[in-house]
């Protein structure tokens, strides 16, 4: 009986540690609206590398919402860039940022 109350006191106390530690998250602020300029489309990635996991293709002159770029500059198909998270279509991904050109929304 005292190993059980023991157990269950345990537990309980491990359980509102969790809660208690369990941060905020903030909604992303979305930074720029930019238009897709890539010919044929841009790859949707999971992560900011060429070799990541394809999601989808954001098709040219499309729209993205950008939240942030990452990593250092890079060249790709001649263009130069860093990686930019995106939301299209209710989903989110990484596109290269050397095919994106910003347009101003009012």
């Amino acid at each position: 009986m005292k190993q059980t109350l023991v157990f269950f006191l345990t537990f309980i106390s491990i359980l509102v540690w969790n809660c208690a530690s369990v941060e905020k998250v903030e909604p992303r602020k979305i930074e720029k609206i930019m238009k897709v300029h890539a010919g044929g489309g841009l790859r949707l990635r999971i992560s900011p590398n060429i070799e990541a996991k394809k999601i989808d293709l954001v098709p040219d002159g499309d729209v993205v919402e950008t939240f942030g770029e990452t990593g250092e500059l890079e060249i790709q198909d001649g263009k130069q860039g860093r990686w930019v998270k995106v939301k299209w279509k209710k989903k989110d991904g990484y596109v290269f940022g050397g095919f994106l050109e910003f347009i101003n929304v009012k």
